[in-house]
Protein backbone atom coordinates (compact mmCIF):
# COMPACT_ATOMS: atom_id res chain seq x y z
CA UNK A 1 0.00 0.00 0.00
CA UNK A 2 1.46 3.37 -1.13
CA UNK A 3 2.86 5.34 2.32
CA UNK A 4 0.30 8.32 1.23
CA UNK A 5 -2.42 6.25 0.96
CA UNK A 6 -1.73 4.76 4.29
CA UNK A 7 -0.93 7.94 6.26
CA UNK A 8 -4.72 9.11 5.10
CA UNK A 9 -6.42 6.24 6.26
CA UNK A 10 -4.39 6.50 9.69
CA UNK A 11 -5.76 10.21 9.70
CA UNK A 12 -8.99 9.36 8.78
CA UNK A 13 -9.73 7.07 11.52
CA UNK A 14 -8.07 9.80 14.07
CA UNK A 15 -10.85 12.09 13.38
CA UNK A 16 -13.18 9.23 14.41
CA UNK A 17 -14.84 9.41 18.31
CA UNK A 18 -18.06 9.75 20.85
CA UNK A 19 -19.59 11.99 22.71
CA UNK A 20 -18.32 12.42 26.50
CA UNK A 21 -21.38 12.56 29.22
CA UNK A 22 -20.16 14.72 31.82
CA UNK A 23 -21.45 13.95 35.56
CA UNK A 24 -22.43 16.90 37.16
CA UNK A 25 -22.41 18.30 40.54
CA UNK A 26 -23.63 21.50 40.98
CA UNK A 27 -23.61 21.69 44.74
CA UNK A 28 -19.42 21.55 45.19
CA UNK A 29 -17.24 23.94 44.92
CA UNK A 30 -15.96 24.83 41.27
CA UNK A 31 -12.96 26.05 39.45
CA UNK A 32 -12.15 26.47 35.49
CA UNK A 33 -10.09 24.23 33.73
CA UNK A 34 -9.22 24.70 30.14
CA UNK A 35 -8.12 22.40 27.27
CA UNK A 36 -6.26 24.08 24.43
CA UNK A 37 -5.80 22.76 20.47
CA UNK A 38 -2.33 23.03 19.40
CA UNK A 39 -3.02 21.51 16.74
CA UNK A 40 -1.74 18.20 16.64
CA UNK A 41 -1.96 17.75 20.31
CA UNK A 42 -4.03 19.43 23.15
CA UNK A 43 -3.09 20.47 27.06
CA UNK A 44 -4.77 20.78 29.96
CA UNK A 45 -4.58 24.51 31.61
CA UNK A 46 -5.07 24.19 35.51
CA UNK A 47 -4.65 26.66 38.04
CA UNK A 48 -1.53 26.93 39.94
CA UNK A 49 -2.67 26.77 42.96
CA UNK A 50 -4.84 23.85 42.84
CA UNK A 51 -1.97 22.09 41.29
CA UNK A 52 0.90 22.36 44.04
CA UNK A 53 -1.74 20.60 46.13
CA UNK A 54 -1.30 17.31 44.18
CA UNK A 55 1.67 17.27 42.36
CA UNK A 56 5.50 18.28 44.22
CA UNK A 57 8.72 18.97 43.10
CA UNK A 58 7.66 20.89 39.68
CA UNK A 59 10.92 23.27 38.48
CA UNK A 60 8.41 26.33 39.08
CA UNK A 61 9.06 29.80 41.42
CA UNK A 62 5.19 29.40 42.17
CA UNK A 63 5.55 32.81 43.44
CA UNK A 64 5.64 33.69 39.48
CA UNK A 65 2.74 31.88 38.03
CA UNK A 66 -0.92 31.46 38.36
CA UNK A 67 -1.15 28.42 35.89
CA UNK A 68 -0.07 25.46 34.68
CA UNK A 69 -0.33 23.57 31.21
CA UNK A 70 0.90 20.01 31.25
CA UNK A 71 0.96 17.85 28.00
CA UNK A 72 1.82 14.29 27.35
CA UNK A 73 3.29 12.58 24.44
CA UNK A 74 6.14 10.68 22.32
CA UNK A 75 9.55 11.42 23.72
CA UNK A 76 11.58 11.64 20.36
CA UNK A 77 8.74 13.76 18.46
CA UNK A 78 7.80 16.05 21.85
CA UNK A 79 11.60 16.95 21.85
CA UNK A 80 12.59 17.17 18.71
CA UNK A 81 13.66 20.74 17.55
CA UNK A 82 11.41 20.47 14.09
CA UNK A 83 8.90 18.37 12.44
CA UNK A 84 10.22 14.92 11.54
CA UNK A 85 8.00 12.60 9.34
CA UNK A 86 9.99 9.95 10.16
CA UNK A 87 9.60 10.36 14.07
CA UNK A 88 5.62 11.25 13.68
CA UNK A 89 5.16 7.84 11.88
CA UNK A 90 7.46 6.10 14.31
CA UNK A 91 5.63 7.34 17.54
CA UNK A 92 1.90 6.36 15.92
CA UNK A 93 2.58 2.96 14.47
CA UNK A 94 5.53 1.69 17.36
CA UNK A 95 5.26 1.89 20.78
CA UNK A 96 7.94 4.37 22.20
CA UNK A 97 8.98 6.25 25.23
CA UNK A 98 6.89 9.12 26.68
CA UNK A 99 7.30 12.81 28.71
CA UNK A 100 5.41 15.14 29.92
CA UNK A 101 5.68 18.45 28.94
CA UNK A 102 4.85 21.23 31.73
CA UNK A 103 4.87 25.09 31.27
CA UNK A 104 4.06 28.00 34.07
CA UNK A 105 1.82 30.40 32.82
CA UNK A 106 2.22 34.23 34.62
CA UNK A 107 -0.97 35.28 33.40
CA UNK A 108 -4.59 33.61 32.00
CA UNK A 109 -4.33 30.89 29.19
CA UNK A 110 -6.57 33.31 27.10
CA UNK A 111 -3.40 35.90 27.43
CA UNK A 112 -0.87 33.38 26.01
CA UNK A 113 -3.56 31.17 23.66
CA UNK A 114 -5.46 34.33 22.04
CA UNK A 115 -4.59 32.93 18.84
CA UNK A 116 -5.60 28.75 19.79
CA UNK A 117 -8.66 27.10 19.82
CA UNK A 118 -9.26 26.32 23.55
CA UNK A 119 -12.41 25.25 25.90
CA UNK A 120 -12.68 26.57 29.78
CA UNK A 121 -14.81 23.64 31.89
CA UNK A 122 -16.33 23.95 34.88
CA UNK A 123 -15.12 21.32 37.45
CA UNK A 124 -15.41 20.54 40.86
CA UNK A 125 -12.62 20.43 42.86
CA UNK A 126 -12.87 17.49 44.61
CA UNK A 127 -13.16 16.08 41.01
CA UNK A 128 -10.15 18.49 39.86
CA UNK A 129 -7.90 16.80 42.59
CA UNK A 130 -9.23 12.81 41.02
CA UNK A 131 -7.86 14.52 37.46
CA UNK A 132 -4.22 15.99 39.28
CA UNK A 133 -3.79 12.58 41.08
CA UNK A 134 -3.90 10.60 37.40
CA UNK A 135 -1.71 13.87 36.06
CA UNK A 136 0.91 13.35 38.93
CA UNK A 137 0.43 9.17 37.79
CA UNK A 138 1.75 10.20 34.73
CA UNK A 139 5.17 11.35 36.16
CA UNK A 140 8.37 8.82 36.30
CA UNK A 141 10.24 9.24 39.31
CA UNK A 142 13.84 8.57 40.66
CA UNK A 143 14.69 5.89 43.63
CA UNK A 144 13.96 9.19 46.05
CA UNK A 145 10.68 9.94 44.40
CA UNK A 146 11.79 13.42 42.92
CA UNK A 147 10.46 14.15 39.39
CA UNK A 148 13.43 13.68 36.53
CA UNK A 149 13.94 17.06 34.35
CA UNK A 150 14.78 16.03 30.93
CA UNK A 151 15.41 19.94 29.71
CA UNK A 152 13.63 22.79 28.82
CA UNK A 153 10.11 22.57 27.18
CA UNK A 154 8.75 24.40 24.40
CA UNK A 155 8.20 27.68 25.89
CA UNK A 156 10.28 30.24 27.77
CA UNK A 157 9.11 28.87 31.32
CA UNK A 158 8.48 25.39 30.11
CA UNK A 159 10.60 22.02 31.10
CA UNK A 160 10.00 18.84 29.86
CA UNK A 161 9.81 15.30 32.18
CA UNK A 162 10.43 11.67 32.00
CA UNK A 163 6.99 10.09 32.41
CA UNK A 164 5.22 6.41 32.62
CA UNK A 165 3.27 4.63 29.69
CA UNK A 166 4.34 3.45 26.18
CA UNK A 167 3.31 6.67 23.37
CA UNK A 168 1.55 4.95 20.19
CA UNK A 169 -1.63 5.43 17.95
CA UNK A 170 -4.06 4.36 20.01
CA UNK A 171 -2.70 5.85 23.64
CA UNK A 172 -1.52 9.43 22.70
CA UNK A 173 -1.40 12.93 24.23
CA UNK A 174 -5.22 13.33 23.02
CA UNK A 175 -6.41 10.21 24.38
CA UNK A 176 -4.14 11.18 27.67
CA UNK A 177 -6.41 14.35 27.82
CA UNK A 178 -9.12 12.55 27.41
CA UNK A 179 -8.41 10.12 30.21
CA UNK A 180 -7.83 12.47 32.41
CA UNK A 181 -11.04 14.28 32.15
CA UNK A 182 -12.45 10.57 32.90
CA UNK A 183 -11.12 10.51 35.95
CA UNK A 184 -12.27 14.39 37.00
CA UNK A 185 -15.81 12.56 37.01
CA UNK A 186 -16.51 12.70 32.57
CA UNK A 187 -17.78 9.91 31.42
CA UNK A 188 -15.22 7.06 29.83
CA UNK A 189 -14.82 7.14 26.17
CA UNK A 190 -16.09 4.02 23.83
CA UNK A 191 -13.78 4.63 20.95
CA UNK A 192 -10.34 6.18 20.95
CA UNK A 193 -10.65 9.84 20.56
CA UNK A 194 -6.93 10.36 18.71
CA UNK A 195 -6.62 13.89 17.15
CA UNK A 196 -7.10 17.36 19.08
CA UNK A 197 -9.94 18.09 17.05
CA UNK A 198 -11.85 15.05 18.27
CA UNK A 199 -10.62 16.19 21.47
CA UNK A 200 -12.56 19.57 21.51
CA UNK A 201 -15.30 18.26 19.47
CA UNK A 202 -16.28 16.06 22.82
CA UNK A 203 -15.80 18.77 25.28
CA UNK A 204 -17.85 20.93 23.03
CA UNK A 205 -20.59 18.18 23.39
CA UNK A 206 -20.68 18.90 27.38
CA UNK A 207 -23.59 20.45 28.64
CA UNK A 208 -22.97 24.23 27.68
CA UNK A 209 -23.63 25.08 31.71
CA UNK A 210 -20.10 22.91 32.15
CA UNK A 211 -18.28 25.57 29.29
CA UNK A 212 -17.02 28.85 29.85
CA UNK A 213 -16.61 31.27 27.27
CA UNK A 214 -13.09 32.10 26.21
CA UNK A 215 -11.94 35.24 24.84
Amino acid sequence: MPIKLLILLVFSFMHSGCSLAPVENAQAEETTIYIVDHGMHTGIVIDADSVTEIIRGLLFDFEDISFIEFGWGDQAFYQADSFSVFLAIRALFFPTGSVMHVAGLRHTPEFYFRHSDMEGIRIPRDRLKSMLRYIDSSFARDSQGALIGLGRGLYAYSTFYDAKGSYHLFNNCNTWVIEALAEAGFSERILPTLTASSVMRQVRNFPQSLLVETE
